[in-house]
């Protein structure tokens, strides 16, 4: 992932605010710290950019890796070094063909979208003709820090300072920003995968036109951003999905119908 001035003119400041805020803080340094959104090598020359958020990431980088660039004044560095997993297709592996799982829903949707309908496992098995099919999307998350139901679900929040992890959780707010990925990106398309996220709180900062559709059990929202020509797609989460009784093909059989809809 090149780290473009635009990328930097945008995330340094923000890295640097909450690096300083934070730092006073003292959380453990082997905590999962922040989650900035990242882009794949060939994302630039993609004829539609397209960026999949999620909810957040479990297990990120730990806190002392991003003070370390702090103290050296390279921010950017922590971009960098962190794109790396994406870049590297780490995500096959991690997501091993979960059914319900956000990178099983991202990457079969971005393969429908340039026409492929094969029923793939989305795992390290994936077949090699399509990993250049996959190496031109952006993804990020709602929230730049793990929410207490991720830090739950792995063991971590029993033991956790909660007065230290919701003040770090406070000051990466700023962090939580579409806009940011507006400006930085530039996509032509966005998926948001979590109907929990306050939506008007995410969108903060930006001019957009809403509407809602009986889509995905009424679970199914659209945004036109006119200053950029950005369409935002908002649903729910694979995992919450199930409880509407939605698989994940069912999932995107709905928003490839409604993409058609919209272009035709």
């Amino acid at each position: 992932m090149e780290i473009t001035n635009d990328i930097g003119q945008i995330f340094k400041p923000l890295l640097r605010q909450f690096c300083e805020t934070t730092k006073v803080i003292e959380i453990d340094e082997d905590f999962s710290t922040v989650f900035l959104p990242h882009t794949m090598t060939n994302y630039d020359k993609a004829n539609k950019k397209i960026f999949y958020f999620g909810r957040d990431t479990y297990g990120w980088t730990p806190t002392s890796q991003l003070m370390e660039a702090h103290s050296n004044d390279n921010h950017l560095s922590y971009l960098e070094e962190t794109s790396k997993w994406a870049n590297e297709f780490g995500f096959l592996d991690y997501n091993k063909n979960k059914s319900s799982g956000f990178w099983t829903l991202a990457m079969r949707l971005h393969l429908r979208l340039k026409g492929f309908t094969e029923n793939l496992r989305i795992s390290d098995n994936l077949p090699e003709e399509y990993y250049e099919h996959i190496n031109d999307f952006g993804w990020g998350n709602t929230n730049a820090i793990e929410v207490p139901k991720s830090l739950e679900n792995q063991g971590i929040w029993e033991t956790l300072d909660k007065d230290k992890y919701w003040a770090v959780k406070e000051q990466s707010k700023p962090l939580d920003k579409l806009i940011h990925t507006i400006k930085a990106y530039k996509p032509d398309l966005v998926f948001i995968f979590n109907w929990d996220c306050d939506e008007k709180a995410f969108l903060e900062g930006l001019n957009y036109q809403e509407q809602k559709f009986d889509l995905i059990n009424n679970h199914f929202l659209s945004y036109h951003l006119p200053e950029t020509n950005t369409r935002v797609i908002w649903t729910v989460h694979p995992t919450a999905a199930r409880w509407l009784g939605y698989g994940t093909d069912s999932i995107i059989d709905e928003i490839i119908d409604y993409l058609n809809a919209v272009v035709a």
